[in-house]
């Protein structure tokens, strides 16, 4: 039971698989995930399981049918964003570094918000728009 509400998996589409499958295999692979190639070039899938068991995973691939527009709006209807957990400030730094050194921009650098005592988080879009965030919280992860 102790695993009971766990988000099993997480399938984006993507305007462009390829630019997607290269930006999110930066910031996964850094933070634990392991990648799964599947039957097409244009998909791909991480996983990562967490010391309950549970595991997560993340599956990119192209869109079934194209909307009128090609990038996500975060306060419209659908996702706000996706925050991952980081061991350590250290990691939310490293993040960063691996982001900025690749050539992709970030909407809010490495500081501290005060949501909770000690939170920092860095916070950056993919390809397509979707607000990512990588959070050292010590309230949640001490």
């Amino acid at each position: 039971m102790a695993t009971r509400g766990f988000i099993s998996h997480l399938d984006l589409n993507v305007s462009e698989p390829a630019r997607s499958i290269a930006f999110y295999g930066l910031v996964l692979e850094y933070l634990g995930f392991t990648r799964f190639d599947l039957d097409s070039p244009d998909r791909a899938r991480w996983s990562v399981e967490y010391m309950t068991g549970s595991v997560l995973g993340i599956e990119i691939r192209p869109p079934r049918h194209r909307a009128p527009r090609n990038r996500h709006e975060r306060y419209s209807p659908g996702i706000d964003h996706l925050a991952f957990q980081a061991d350590s400030r250290e990691d939310v730094d490293a993040v960063f570094g691996l982001l900025t050194d690749a050539g992709y921009e970030i909407a809010h650098p490495p500081a501290e918000y005060d949501y909770t005592p000690g939170y920092y988080a860095v916070a950056f879009d993919d390809p397509d728009g979707i607000r990512l965030e990588v959070v050292h919280d010590p309230a949640t992860n001490p």
